[in-house]
């Protein structure tokens, strides 16, 4: 079941992104966040058996009025929960919850070296903008992020 994160999810949610911290291939986050550190303009949780196995975000691409409907998107899929199309199942409520709240088009910075959500990016019609190099350090090194978008109109 996907449906709107509520107060009661943050500490799943932490943990998952914890997960993403750890593996070192999601994010330039390196400490690991508590539940009240993540907020979203939208926030969605995937359920299996009543436990959050995933969750999703747009937030605000900037605050600049010119780029008012543009949302860049973020998911993350408990380690236990990958491999079974979870992954694309939220991506796209993701984009229907976006569309619904009125942005036009997700964005999302992914490592290069990070296949898997490349691929599933591509999965969910995301087109590959370019790469931004050397676009932040990770542990002293540093990474480069390829840009995907996608149109929600």
């Amino acid at each position: 079941m996907i449906r709107p994160a509520t107060t009661a999810d943050a500490p799943a949610i932490a943990a998952i992104y914890n997960q993403g911290i750890a593996e070192r291939q999601a994010t330039f986050e390196t400490e690991p966040r508590c539940p009240g550190d993540l907020q979203s303009d939208l926030l969605l949780v995937a359920e299996r058996d009543g436990r959050v196995v995933g969750w999703a975000a747009v937030a605000a691409y900037s605050d600049r009025c010119v780029y008012a409907g543009v949302g860049e998107y973020t998911i993350y899929v408990d380690r236990g929960a990958r491999g079974a199309g979870l992954g694309r199942e939220l991506l796209e409520a993701l984009a229907g919850a976006a569309r619904d709240a009125g942005y036009y088009k997700l964005v999302g910075k992914l490592f290069t070296t990070n296949a898997a959500s490349i691929a599933l990016a591509r999965r969910c019609g995301f087109r590959e903008v370019g790469v931004h190099e050397r676009h932040g350090r990770l542990d002293g090194e540093w990474r480069d992020v390829l840009v995907v978008e996608r149109s929600l109109s």
